[in-house]
């Protein structure tokens, strides 16, 4: 816990004595970011710690006002408060849009104890540098194409919107990443296809369902161009799980559009571990429905809602040449690790 607190203010955020920090934590994160609390205190004196819980139950209608206030004075956020249903609307992205408009900020969201130790205890700058390097092959990219035995068989323009390299290190104003990190992601501009989804399932559905759950009876996806990549038929082993997922994507009128395609470039993590914070790192793709972060993307569109799901064991093609085989990356990736 202590290496982890020590990558993730030091190394990922570059916490520095002029900094100006807001931690924000909850009953079940509360030891995590005590941890972090300890170690951004021996570097600067101004640092504040909040509890979710303690503003009220949860989940919360509305952001609280001191919450926001400390966010936007702040010149570094660290959020590790669980992700309950309703609060991405009310709460999450109100305080995330605060707090970037003049800092950085490492989302943590769900994160347990486990998954710290596990996924911040990394050497950040490899991540960074190999990151970096599959980035650089992507740019070029016209089209992708992924494939698994399952099922999934998608082909996606990639050649509009920008791709972005999340590697953990976070030291731009208006910069933020996911910890534990190592993914690079853009929103596609064209994707079609199957999508046989049997890894881990975002937002709060990986407090509902396991990997295992997935991989038992797992959700496939049709995905058609309707103006933009659209989700137009969900089927699966499991009803109650494909009935709350149609329920998630129905929220908004661009609920079911494709807001981005990603692969995992944590080489340090070598298992799904049943939360998509940590599980989108690892080797591997996963799509998400919802909001294509146009900030960072380039994307025109936006949504309130935001959905990731991880298919496992894929094979990617990039114009044609082999980046990863059944979720292990190819030479043409690693000559530069």
């Amino acid at each position: 816990m202590k290496r982890g607190s020590q990558t993730a203010v030091r190394t990922c955020m570059g916490i520095k004595k002029d900094d100006i920090v807001t931690i924000v934590s909850d009953d079940q994160s509360k030891k995590i970011g005590e941890f972090i609390l300890e170690e951004t205190n021996s570097i600067t004196s101004a640092v504040d710690f909040f509890n979710l819980d303690d503003f009220g139950e949860r989940p919360l209608n509305e952001i609280p006002s001191d919450l926001e206030r400390y966010a936007l004075e702040s010149t570094a956020t660290f959020w590790t408060a669980k992700s309950v249903r309703g609060e991405l609307k009310t709460v999450r992205m109100p305080f995330f849009k605060a707090a970037v408009k003049g800092g950085r900020h490492a989302h943590m969201v769900g994160i347990t104890e486990k998954i710290f130790k596990k996924g911040l205890s990394c050497d950040y700058n490899k991540i960074e540098s190999f990151t970096k390097s599959v980035k650089g092959l992507l740019d070029k990219a016209t089209e992708l194409r992924i494939k698994s035995d399952l099922g999934t068989d998608l082909v996606a323009r990639v050649d509009k919107y920008k791709w972005i390299a999340s590697t953990g290190v976070i030291n731009d104003i208006g910069n933020w990443h996911n910890l534990p990190d190592g993914e690079v992601f853009t929103a596609p501009y064209g994707l079609e296809g199957t999508a046989v989804i049997d890894g881990t399932l975002g937002d709060y559905f990986d407090n509902i369902y396991s990997p295992e759950d997935t991989e038992k009876d797992p959700l496939t996806l049709n995905i058609k161009n309707k103006k933009r990549p659209k989700l137009v038929g969900i089927s699966g082993g499991n009803e109650e799980m494909v009935k709350k997922f149609e329920q998630y994507v129905d929220q908004h009128e661009n609920s079911r559009y494709v807001g981005e395609i990603g692969i995992g470039t944590n080489l340090f993590v070598d298992k799904l571990m049943g939360n998509m914070l940590i599980d989108e790192k690892y080797p591997g793709v996963h799509i998400a429905f919802g909001d294509p972060n146009g900030h960072m993307t380039g994307a025109d569109w936006q949504c309130p809602t935001h959905i990731d799901l991880i298919m496992k064991n894929c094979s990617i093609w990039v114009d044609g040449i082999l980046l990863m085989k059944e979720g292990k990356y190819q030479n043409i990736a690693l000559k530069e690790f």
